[in-house]
This record gives C-alpha cells, sequence and structure tokens, in this order.
C-alpha cells in the first residue's frame, strides 16, 4: 500500500469581527483543492487567539478549530479582514502579531485580503513587499513607511512568497489564484497550476455576472463614490486611528 502524501496544510486565521466572507472565499477554494500535483494533500484549518466561539460574524456561530499553543504547522498563512472594531482590537494585540510572525517563518506562503493586509503590515510582514487592501483604506495601507502599495485597485497580486487581495469578495479570486501560482511554483509546471484553478473555478460554478458594472474607485460614477465613501467614512477613520496607534502617530 502506498504512503500517504503528506499535507499541504492551510491555515485560515480567525478573530472577532472578522468578515465572513474574507474567510469563507479561502475555505470554499480550498476545500476543492487536489494538491496531489505537487505530491502533497490539502489540510484546511482554522486557528483563533483561543478555541472560543467568535463574536460579531453576522448569522453564524464561528468557532476556530485549534489555538496559538495547538496549530500544526503551516504552509499556507491566510489573514482576512473585518470590521473596523475587530480590526482595532487585532491591531493592538501583541500576541497576535507574534503568532503570526512565528507561523509566517515557517509558512511557504503568506496571504492576507481586504483588512487583513494591515494586520500582516502591523507585525511586520510586508515590510519591503508589494501589497494591497480594500480600496477604502489604501491610505491607511500606506502609513505603513516599508510596504510597497501598488497603485490602483488590483484585485489581487502577489510578491515573493506574499499574496494579497482588495476587499472583501476578491476572497474568492485571490484563492483561485493562489492555488495556480502554488501549484505552479511547486510542481515546476504553470500548465499544471493553470489547470488546478480552472477545475475549482469550474467546481464551484465561479462564473460571476454582477447585476452592475463596477465595483471599485476606478469602475463606478464619482457621485456613487462619494455617496459610499460617505458611509463607509467610520470604518476608515477608526481603522486609520488604529493603525496610527500602532505605529505611534496617534
Amino acid at each position: 500500500m502506498a504512503d500517504a502524501l503528506p499535507d499541504f496544510t492551510v491555515a485560515i486565521c480567525l478573530y472577532g469581527n472578522c468578515d465572513l466572507l474574507d474567510v469563507a472565499g479561502p475555505n470554499e477554494v480550498f476545500t476543492f483543492f487536489d494538491a496531489s500535483p505537487i505530491g502533497r494533500t490539502c489540510n484546511l484549518v482554522s486557528v483563533g487567539k483561543t478555541k472560543a466561539p467568535l463574536s460579531g460574524i453576522g448569522a453564524l456561530a464561528v468557532t476556530p478549530q485549534f489555538d496559538f499553543d495547538d496549530c500544526p504547522p503551516v504552509d499556507l498563512l491566510f489573514v482576512p479582514g473585518g470590521g473596523s472594531d475587530g480590526l482595532e482590537a487585532m491591531l493592538a494585540d501583541e500576541d497576535w502579531r507574534t503568532f503570526l510572525r512565528e507561523k509566517a517563518a515557517e509558512a511557504r506562503f503568506v496571504a492576507s485580503v481586504c483588512t487583513g493586509g494591515l494586520l500582516l503590515a502591523a507585525a511586520g510582514l510586508l515590510d519591503g513587499y508589494q501589497a494591497t487592501t480594500h480600496w477604502a483604506v489604501i491610505d491607511c495601507l500606506k502609513l505603513f513607511e516599508e510596504v510597497k502599495v501598488a497603485d490602483g485597485y488590483p484585485r489581487y497580486l502577489s510578491d515573493g512568497n506574499r499574496f494579497t487581495g482588495g476587499g472583501i469578495s476578491s476572497s474568492i479570486d485571490l484563492s483561485l489564484f493562489m492555488v495556480e501560482t502554488i501549484v505552479a511554483r511547486m510542481s515546476g509546471d504553470p500548465d499544471s497550476g493553470r489547470f488546478a484553478s480552472e477545475q475549482i473555478q469550474l467546481q464551484i460554478q465561479y462564473h460571476p455576472q454582477p447585476p452592475n458594472a463596477g465595483g471599485d474607485p476606478d469602475s463606478v460614477d464619482p457621485a456613487l463614490l462619494e455617496a459610499t465613501k460617505a458611509t463607509m467614512q467610520g470604518f476608515h477613520d477608526g481603522v486609520c486611528a488604529a493603525v496610527k496607534a500602532r505605529i505611534g502617530q496617534g
């Protein structure tokens, strides 16, 4: 009987008030991930500071499988974004920053989506890397002077072994891109990477046809952008205040 393939472990970080779609995108994509082209099987786990149920995640009860003490070795560390309350608490939490730094040091790949990029930046894990985040807080990411913030509003991007995505819904696009990139790099075969990503996209029937055009500041009417900025002003200001407090500018 052949030996079982070793695990490729994807760890999704969970915290109070994190965004459910930020978490659900990679969870769904990597649930379908066939890692056999890289000689591995996929092991998808979640980790929190404790294993207590988390608050502020909509109508669902969410409980991490692992905590800081028993989290297994990680190949891909994924950090979601969240609302300003959860993000402010995370930015001030030295235990979380220490955990992220320790796990990133052992991981092959480190990723974030939406405001999760600010959490990676706060831990120093985007220093020297090009990165992005939700369009509404791009200026907050720029407060981290060592981070090379990408121009415009990219849906996702990679730099070395770092992956970052834009706002919330881009978690699906980013995750499909990560599958393609990881398989291509680890197998040495770009075609295998593309096939792995395309297969998952078909399995989850991801063929988006949104009812409206647009979705980022470059693609909408200026009046809509200004109205939307106004509704998000409290979120923006809370996040930027937390970043400034973290880097000593508050």
